[in-house]
């Protein structure tokens, strides 16, 4: 036994100094001097040690002394207490492996694959990222689990301690005999000739003997088998020979003493009348032979330093009478009249007892430190670390944020049809309950703190995305990434890309404005919900709202720069379908002012031009007010190219610098109209326009449902655009099949005939190379051929007019000044 308590000293030891190599935060930590002293308390289990700690158990001292022996059964109980501490190591290996479980990746969620009525056939899922622990949870786990094994351990410290034995109370009727026999044995030492006091003496031996029957304890049939202790062994103890042999020479009984004894029990048992008055039970025969004789049965102890002279009650093997292990001398024995007891039943249960107790503190432990770790991480700690996570998901991207609030909003609702279908499947006994507690079925359990700063947390990056839009998302990503200081550098360093820009106006704004007033506002929502949602659709970003000016910008990408220029181009061609077809903005056609001031066939309309270049994206301002922007030579030329549409009597305007990147299939869809110099530009740059006739859409049917516009149904819309977005994106989606197949582009290009096409090329080339008065000719032929004025036709014969009279000056080289295209 020693052998292996010390193999696992040292096992436990190298552990201890593994565990300080190998860890960073171990040493001289509260599980360090957890396991320091779990490993120490082996050493309380050697024997010696445990000899030493304990003392002799029968020494006259502690004997006598009664406050000596309080302290050292209070000390027993203390060192068994600490044996106990040995169990947390396997609490903490434990604990260890869930902290190690504790990571794992969640199922995302897929957006758009449910229908109206189906929140509740999906499974709640969390966010879909790897949960990790934080500082914080990681902090307070530890100090939930030191104090619950502080508070376990004081616990039975001071149980053990403070109880006060069963001893002190009453004596057992084991110490009551041992002092009735060594009295009437002491007054026999006075006058050891005396008939009487001997035949006293040996009788109320006799009886201590028999009560305490071992026999009778182990067949079960008298009273002194319903307790654990037996009497196995009587005896002198004394640390000298002589006075032992002495002793027991005086002490032992009479074999005719013994034998009257045994046959007046036998009576008594005999008799169905006085049977049950007192149940002694018998002893073997060879057990009665033993105690008549002298005891000179010599059991001294391995120290000799006490010496024993006696006899035992179960000296050798008795199968029928249930000694299955003879024990002929007992151990440690001091001087004076010894009776052993076999507590080997008593201890047995009192172990069974212990391995109960010490199975319940684990489990007590256990289900303490879960109970209070489950609060903390239900109430603070998962609550905090889905703030942490998202707001690392807007730190690593800013215009997650709105996805982020998308799935958290699909999160509640699916929440809340969980909890309707178990409000509908309440029993009656729920109902029942409510009405005896006067519950309200309608109540709104009060929402957390955390969760109000973790819906706070979305909100606020939903409104920076919506507020900084790309041209932002590197000062939110800069700033949210010093977490060394509270302290916002909002004017940082510009960062230049290459992207397409796109510019777009709303005609005759001004009076628009002087007419509509405070409904103006309305007004360029409604449009800038078209504009904003088309370009979004095609993985466009809007930048800048400026009144009646809309900025968008698509960010180059190495791979697919020429799907984004297709992108763009179908993206404003789009929107000037949806303008001219929405049955809201048409409602402004028949507005009594715009009719006065614009005519009677007013309408809402956009002027749009493209041009690819590259920008510089940041912050506009100062430390008191910011605006996320793009500067550069190429965002006033896509301005120029807007603003040239009025000049060529067009819609959408596209540069050469799109045209070249972007799909031969698309480019096809394009018309050269000039070639120019434009301000801020220093090559010359040819014009393009894709023929638009938005005069031939007719305006959509308003639905015949009004829809009401919630939460749950503006969600449902941004699913589905989400995944028409991520459509487009993908390889087999090519912009011109979509170019071709959408019916109001095919109804607004149905006017432009392949005749006019190459008319106005002709045209164009005779205008081009100088050739004036055929370009007159056939110019003047197409600005008429379709039905109605066509805008390039027109722009070519007015600058070619006035004031050069269809005469190519000398310096013409096909290029022609627009300047600002004021």
């Amino acid at each position: 036994f020693d052998g292996i308590t010390t193999a696992c000293f040292l096992i436990f030891t190298l552990e201890i100094i593994l565990c300080i190599l190998g860890k960073d935060d171990y040493f001289l930590s509260f599980f360090m001097i957890l396991d320091v002293v779990s490993t120490g308390t082996l050493i309380l289990d050697l024997t010696i040690i445990n000899d030493l700690m304990l003392g002799d158990e029968e020494e006259v001292k502690n004997v006598r002394g009664t406050d000596t022996a309080k302290i050292g059964a209070r000390m027993t109980r203390i060192i068994r207490v600490m044996r106990l501490v040995r169990i947390l190591k396997l609490y903490k290996a434990i604990y260890e492996a869930n902290q190690a479980k504790k990571k794992k990746v969640v199922r995302p969620l897929n957006p758009g694959d449910d229908e109206d009525d189906d929140w509740d056939d999906l499974d709640v899922q969390g966010p879909s990222q790897v949960n990790r622990e934080s500082q914080v949870g990681k902090k307070l786990s530890e100090l939930t689990t030191r104090r619950v094994i502080c508070l376990v351990l004081t616990m039975m410290l001071l149980h053990k301690v403070v109880r006060i034995d069963t001893s002190q109370q009453f004596p057992t009727s084991a110490h009551y005999g041992a002092d009735v026999v060594n009295e009437e044995f002491l007054r026999l030492q006075d006058d050891p000739n005396n008939e009487t006091s001997r035949l006293i003496y040996e009788r109320s031996l006799l009886q201590y003997i028999y009560y305490h029957n071992w026999y009778t304890g182990s067949t079960g049939d008298t009273i002194s088998s319903q307790y654990d202790s037996r009497l196995f062994w009587v005896g002198i103890v004394s640390s000298t020979q002589a006075q032992a042999e002495g002793k027991a020479a005086n002490a032992s009984l009479r074999s005719a003493t013994v034998t009257s004894w045994a046959q007046n029990i036998n009576s008594i048992e005999s008799s169905s009348d006085t049977a049950w008055i007192l149940g002694l039970g018998r002893l073997p025969e060879s057990i009665q032979t033993d105690l008549g004789e002298t005891w000179d049965a010599q059991c001294d102890t391995k120290s000799q330093n006490t010496r024993r002279i006696g006899v035992s009650l179960i000296p050798q093997v008795l199968s029928t009478w249930g000694v299955g292990y003879a024990v002929p001398c007992p151990e440690n024995l001091r001087w004076h009249i010894a009776f052993y007891f076999d507590t080997r039943p008593f201890v047995y249960w009192e172990s069974v007892y212990s391995l109960l107790i010490t199975v319940y503190v684990c489990i007590s432990l256990c289900a303490a430190s879960l109970m209070f770790s489950n609060d903390a991480n239900r109430l603070v700690l998962t609550p905090v670390e889905n703030m942490i996570a998202k707001v690392e998901t807007i730190r690593d991207n800013p215009l997650s944020a709105m996805k982020v609030a998308d799935e958290e909003f699909k999160m509640e609702e699916m929440n809340r049809a969980k909890t309707r279908k178990l409000e509908a499947n309440a029993s009656m006994s729920k109902a029942v309950k409510d009405i005896l507690l006067c519950n309200s079925k309608h109540s709104t359990p009060e929402l957390m703190e955390t969760v109000i700063l973790e819906k706070t947390i979305i909100k606020l990056g939903s409104l920076l995305a919506l507020g900084f839009g790309q041209a932002g998302a590197q000062i939110i990503e800069h700033n949210m990434h010093g977490v060394d200081s509270a302290c916002v550098d909002a004017m940082i360093e510009g960062k230049r890309v290459e992207c397409i820009i796109g510019a777009a106006r709303i005609r005759d704004f001004s009076t628009a404005t002087e007419v509509l007033q405070a409904k103006v506002m309305t007004f360029v929502n409604q449009i800038a919900e078209i504009v904003h949602g088309v370009v979004d659709e095609f993985h466009g970003y809007a930048s800048k709202n400026n009144g009646d000016f809309f900025l968008m910008i698509w960010r180059k990408e190495a791979a697919k720069l020429s799907k984004l220029a297709d992108m763009s181009m179908l993206a404003f061609t789009r929107i000037l379908g949806a303008v001219h077809r929405s049955p809201i903005l048409a409602a402004y056609r028949g507005h009594p002012g715009l009719q006065q001031r614009l005519g009677k066939n007013c309408r809402v309309n956009l002027s749009s031009g493209l041009h690819y270049g590259w920008a510089i994206e940041g912050a506009v301002g100062s430390e008191f007010k910011i605006d996320a922007s793009y500067l550069s030579p190429n965002v006033s030329i896509a301005e120029t190219v807007e603003r040239a549409t009025k000049i060529y009597g067009v819609s959408l305007l596209i540069a050469q610098s799109v045209v070249t990147i972007c799909s031969p299939t698309v480019a096809a869809k394009c018309r050269l109209i000039d070639r120019v110099i434009i301000t801020g530009s220093v090559t010359p740059m040819e014009l393009y326009v894709i023929d638009l006739d938005y005069m031939s859409l007719t305006v959509e049917p308003p639905p015949k449902m009004q829809i009401n516009w919630t939460s749950k149904q503006r969600f449902r819309v941004r699913q589905f655009l989400e995944a028409e977005k991520a459509m487009k994106w993908h390889e087999d989606a090519h912009m011109v099949k979509l170019f071709e197949e959408n019916p109001e582009i095919a109804q607004m290009r149905f006017r432009y005939t392949l005749e006019f096409i190459h008319v106005f090329n002709m045209g164009y080339q005779n205008y081009s190379q100088g050739e004036w008065q055929v370009a007159q000719r056939l110019l003047t032929r197409t600005r008429t051929m379709l039905g109605v004025v066509d805008g390039p036709s027109m722009a070519l014969l007015r600058f070619m007019e006035t004031p050069y009279q269809y005469e190519a000056p000398d310096s013409w080289r096909g290029i022609r000044e627009l300047g600002h295209a004021t």
